[in-house]
C-alpha cells in the first residue's frame, strides 16, 4: 500500500492504499519522469546490467579470451552488451559463450525498450496553450461575465478547437454531509475552428452556477475552476490538449484582460507579454482606468 499524490496548478489531491505494480506502472512511470531523471535511469539500468553479467563472467577462470582482470571483463561485458564487440576480446569457454548469449539478447531487448520510451515521449505532442494568470470577472452592458483568456504560445494554428469549463463546487448532500461536486458551466462559445492567437473563454454569471452571487460568495462556494482545451495540431495532425486551473484566489473582480493584439491592414501582432495584464475599470464610464500588473492585482483583491 502507498499513498499517491499529485499537483494540478496550484491545488492537489491525495490518494491513499493504492497497490503499485511495477511491471504495469512502469511505462507509465518513464513516461512522466522528466528528461534528466529518465535518462538517468537509463544509464544507471545500462551500467548496472552491465555489471551484473560482469559478475557473472568472473564464475570460473578464462571465460574470456584477452581479459587481464576485472576491469577487463566489465569493458567486454558493455561491449556485448551494446552488441559492439570490437575483436581484442572474446568468450572462449561455453559458460562464457552462455553469457554473452544472454547479455546480447538483453541488449538488444533493452535498446528496443529504451527507444520506444524515448521516441514516444519525444513525439508526444504539446499543445503549448498559455493560460491568463487569473480570471476575471468583468461588466458588460449591466451583465456579469467570468472570462479566462489564453492564446497559442507556439504560433502555428490549432484547428477544429474545443473548451470546456468546469467548477468544483463544496456543497451539502441530502444527509447534511460536506462535500464537492463537478459542475459544467456553460460558456458563450465552445468551438474554435481557426486558434492562431488568443481567445477569451467566457461564461454569462446570469445563466449558471453563480448567478447573483458575490465574488466572496463564490469563494465560499467555489473550490476550482478548471478550463479545458483540445484540438488539432495542423504541423503534427494530431490532437492536443491542455489543462488549466484557478482557485478562488485567482479570480479577481471589476477588471478586465488589456488587449494584447494590434491591428493593421496587412493582418495582426500579438504581444504573449501582455496575456496576463488585467486593467481596472471606471465603473461610472465602463472603460479601463488603470493597467496593473497581475500580481499587484491579485494582491490587493485578496485584501478586499
Amino acid at each position: 500500500m502507498a499513498k499517491h499524490t499529485q499537483e494540478f496548478g496550484t491545488m492537489r489531491y491525495e490518494i491513499s492504499g493504492i497497490r503499485r505494480e511495477f511491471v504495469g506502472d512502469m511505462y507509465h512511470m518513464l513516461m512522466r519522469s522528466p528528461w534528466w531523471k529518465l535518462t538517468i535511469i537509463a544509464f544507471i539500468v545500462y551500467v548496472s546490467t552491465a555489471v551484473f553479467f560482469a559478475g557473472l563472467l568472473m564464475i570460473g577462470d578464462n571465460n574470456v579470451a584477452g581479459a587481464q582482470n576485472d576491469l577487463d571483463l566489465f569493458w567486454f561485458s558493455v561491449q556485448s552488451l551494446s552488441t559492439i564487440g570490437y575483436g581484442d576480446m572474446h568468450p572462449v569457454s561455453f559458460w562464457g559463450h552462455i553469457v554473452v548469449l544472454i547479455e546480447s539478447f538483453t541488449g538488444l531487448v533493452g535498446v528496443a525498450l529504451i527507444t520506444a520510451v524515448f521516441y514516444s515521449k519525444f513525439s508526444r505532442p504539446q499543445a503549448r496553450v498559455a493560460f491568463a494568470e487569473h480570471a476575471v470577472l468583468m461588466v458588460s452592458q449591466g451583465n456579469q461575465y467570468l472570462q479566462i483568456r489564453f492564446a497559442n504560445a507556439r504560433g502555428y494554428p490549432i484547428i477544429n478547437a474545443q473548451i470546456k469549463l468546469s467548477a468544483l463546487v463544496s456543497w451539502n448532500d441530502i444527509d447534511g454531509k460536506p462535500t464537492r461536486k463537478l459542475v459544467s458551466l456553460p460558456l458563450l462559445q465552445t468551438d474554435i475552428p481557426f486558434f492562431g492567437l488568443n481567445f477569451t473563454a467566457t461564461h454569462a454569471l446570469s445563466d449558471g452556477l453563480f448567478a447573483n452571487m458575490s465574488l466572496e460568495e463564490m469563494h465560499e462556494n467555489l473550490f476550482l475552476l478548471i478550463i479545458s482545451f483540445n484540438g488539432i495540431d495542423e504541423v503534427l495532425e494530431r490532437e492536443v490538449r491542455a489543462q488549466h486551473f484557478y482557485r478562488p484566489e485567482y479570480i479577481v473582480e471589476h477588471v478586465r484582460y488589456k488587449d494584447m493584439t494590434e491591428n493593421y491592414e496587412w493582418g495582426t501582432i500579438m504581444n504573449l507579454d501582455e496575456l496576463d495584464t488585467v486593467a481596472h475599470e471606471n465603473q461610472e464610464e465602463g472603460i479601463e482606468e488603470t493597467i496593473l500588473p497581475p500580481s499587484t492585482t491579485m494582491e490587493q483583491t485578496s485584501h478586499s
